[in-house]
């Protein structure tokens, strides 16, 4: 007899997810590094680039440049859709969710109806705000399901914040 699957995952960090009225655009990469999937972006003035939370200047972000989160694109992970392996490195076109529903990893299990919340120290998401100044309130994004036994969960982007 076969086995039974009783635990499943909400998917990879980086998937659309259930929308029809997604938003997804493409910016640059303006940092110097890679930009994994999932990853909240910020636009970087001057350059019209973008450039995902860097703990080391956490004081820079606010919901004045947040874009939106990465999108988990199909050029990019032809063979390894089922992994983190891929990432968009500097220069390349990255694909931004900035409306509708996506999944992330958090730090930490959640619960559908929460606010999602970037912790300055290390740049995971978490939906507690923590000390006065530890976090950073991404208001326009809240938690739509639990969480699955790998802490991701699906979220909604409500309103294009930026662009």
């Amino acid at each position: 007899m076969g086995k039974v699957l009783s635990n499943f995952t909400n998917g990879w960090p980086g998937t659309p997810s259930r929308s029809v009225d997604e938003i997804i655009m493409s910016m640059r990469n303006g940092s110097d590094g890679e930009i994994p999937f999932g990853a909240a972006v910020f636009f970087v003035a001057g350059q019209n680039a973008c450039e995902p939370f860097d703990p080391d200047y956490a004081s820079s972000y606010s919901m004045d440049n947040f874009i939106g989160i990465t999108v988990r694109s199909g050029d990019k992970t032809p063979n390894l859709f089922g992994s983190n392996e891929a990432v968009f490195n500097d220069g390349d076109p990255v694909e931004i969710l900035t409306r509708g529903a996506i999944v992330l990893q958090f730090a930490h299990g959640v619960d559908p109806g929460a606010t999602v919340y970037i912790r300055k120290a290390d740049g995971a998401f978490v939906t507690n705000p923590g000390a006065e100044g530890t976090t950073l309130a991404l208001t326009n994004v809240h938690v739509k399901t639990s969480s699955d036994s790998e802490n991701r969960a699906e979220v909604v982007v409500l309103e294009r914040n930026l662009l």
